[in-house]
C-alpha cells in the first residue's frame, strides 16, 4: 500500500477514535494531567515571584490567569482534567490552588492535610509552603 494512503488511513482511524467518542480517559489519567497542569501553574507562580517579589494577589482562576497568561503562561488552564474549574488564592506571600478531584467537590477542611491520598475524589491542593503539591493524588 502507498505510504501516503496508508498515514492518510491511519490519521483518519485515529481522529475519528477521538471525534466519535471511543476514548474515554479514566479518572487516573484526569488526574496526571491534572497535577501536570498544577505543574505548570506552579513554574509560573514561582516565575512571577522572583520577578515580583510576591505571588499573584488574586481571589479566583481568571484573576490568576490575568496575571499570569502571556509572559509567564502561554495559555493558563483554567480547569482541570475533569472540566472542573481550580480554585485559586493568593497574596504576596503565599498561594493555594486546588482541584476539586473526580467529584468535583471542594472540601476545604481537608486542606491542610498533607502528602498522598488515595481517593481521586479527594481535593488536590498546592501551596507555596511545599515542593510541589501538598496534597496530592497516590496513582500507580
Amino acid at each position: 500500500m502507498n505510504k501516503t494512503i496508508l498515514l492518510v488511513l491511519t490519521l483518519f482511524t485515529a481522529s475519528s477514535l477521538f471525534a466519535g467518542g471511543g476514548y474515554a480517559p479514566t479518572d487516573g489519567e484526569r488526574a496526571r494531567w491534572t497535577m501536570s497542569d498544577m505543574t505548570s501553574w506552579r513554574t509560573a507562580l514561582e516565575a512571577y515571584a522572583k520577578d515580583h517579589g510576591g505571588y499573584p494577589a488574586a481571589t479566583n482562576i481568571d484573576e490568576l490567569r490575568k496575571a499570569l497568561e502571556g509572559k509567564y503562561m502561554a495559555v493558563a488552564p483554567l480547569h482541570d482534567a475533569w472540566g472542573r474549574a481550580y480554585r485559586y488564592a493568593g497574596s504576596g506571600d503565599g498561594f493555594r490552588l486546588v482541584s476539586g478531584g473526580a467529584d468535583g467537590r471542594f472540601e476545604e477542611a481537608t486542606w491542610s492535610a498533607k502528602g498522598r491520598t488515595a481517593s481521586l475524589d479527594d481535593d488536590a491542593v498546592m501551596t507555596n509552603e511545599s515542593g510541589w503539591l501538598t496534597r496530592f493524588w497516590s496513582l500507580q
